[in-house]
């Protein structure tokens, strides 16, 4: 099912009207006419949603994406935040489509998003009741008989705010059948404690090397001189040394050129993307996200069945941030499970590829 609507929010430019008849056919994609595509609107935000796969099977995985300001339906072609820095494959998460529906969204001013939301006005709760309304419409549209839920990166942000934010969360719950944490962060401070000892070291073995070191005596100084940090620039410049340093980097023209290729022969569309992205990344809601903590003081409240999934190199989502979350939340220890992929930085790569796959499967069975 696509609503008529969701096309004319995705129109390419006149400019580009000649090179999507010529270039169609040359290009990859999965079509406009897989699945369900539509759109949720709330406070402003106007966003896509779409359903593809096994939507017969009653089972649905809704995927939060990452970022803030990265796209869910980005993840229908390509994964957004490969392990190994390459965007030139599939995600790995795109093998549930066989067995259940899985919901690709894009989160208020990130992706394909539109409306008029300022997130320098965002609030935190915004994220959870846009997610809610995700779910309920979603129920409004098909024959839903469990769902779950992957908060992946800071799409796990998302997740902890919806079933743990306000004073609802207990009633939002009970609309998920299992949580699904794969790479996730809820604050910026955590993973950067866990990551800086580790980063000292590698960029002082690079330093020692003489490869690169102006760039490497910028992230030493940082990792070195930095307890915590307190605004987006800080969070950003850490990010970048942490890619250097995971050798996990994915070039800007390679992101926008396989956003621009998606956007022929899909619903993507890689203009509102990068727009969306730069308005996130500029803004004040994301010194907020650096600065401000709430969900630490309520990640107890997950009770559901969870699945939690770290890389070992990761040091963007470090796996201790992993235990700290399986000791933390509130479901009993026989419904939680911590898998460590041993070969992974931030996304599942090489053999724990199938590790991931089997076990997103193995705990949505066990919980349908």
């Amino acid at each position: 099912m696509i609503d008529n609507n969701a096309f004319k929010k995705m129109r390419l430019t006149p400019l580009f009207a000649l090179l999507v008849v010529m270039m169609a056919w040359a290009l990859p994609g999965c079509g406009y006419s897989d699945g369900d595509l539509f759109w949720v609107s709330r406070n402003n935000a106007e966003m896509p949603v779409w359903v593809r796969g096994n939507t017969d099977s009653g089972v649905f995985v809704i995927l939060n994406h990452g970022g803030p300001g990265s796209s869910g339906l980005f993840e229908v072609y390509m994964e957004a935040a490969p392990g190994n820095g390459e965007v030139d494959h599939v995600s790995p998460l795109r093998q549930l489509e066989e067995d259940y529906a899985v919901v690709y969204w894009d989160q208020r001013h990130s992706g394909n998003a539109q409306g008029n939301a300022d997130p320098d006005e965002t609030t935190w709760e915004d994220f959870g009741a846009d997610l809610e309304l995700v779910i309920d419409t979603l129920n409004s549209r098909h024959d839903v008989e469990s769902v779950f839920v992957i908060g992946q990166s800071w799409g796990h942000a998302v997740g902890t705010i919806y079933l743990t934010l306000g004073d609802d969360w207990q009633r939002r719950q009970d609309k998920v059948d299992g949580y699904i944490i794969y790479k996730g962060n809820i604050t910026a401070n955590m993973p950067y404690e866990f990551a800086a000892p580790r980063g000292l070291e590698l960029a002082q073995e690079q330093i020692d090397s003489g490869d690169d070191s102006a760039m490497w005596q910028d992230c030493a100084v940082l990792w070195r001189d930095t307890e915590s940090l307190s605004v987006a620039q800080d969070y950003m410049e850490h990010q970048m040394c942490v890619d250097h340093a995971m050798d996990a980097v994915v070039s800007t023209g390679q992101r926008i050129l396989t956003s621009l290729a998606f956007s022929f022969r899909s619903a993507h569309n890689g203009w509102y993307h990068s727009a969306n992205n730069s308005a996130t990344l500029g803004s004040t809601f994301m010194d907020r996200v650096v600065t401000e903590e709430p969900l630490l003081e309520t990640a107890h409240r997950i009770e559901l069945p969870t699945l939690l999934l770290y890389g070992a190199l990761d040091l963007t989502a470090p796996s201790e941030v992993g235990q700290w979350h399986y000791d933390t939340i509130g479901t009993p220890a026989a419904d939680k499970k911590l898998v460590i992929l041993e070969q992974s930085r931030h996304g599942a790569e090489g053999n724990d590829i199938e590790v991931l796959q089997q076990e997103l499967s193995e705990f949505i069975e066990t919980y349908l």
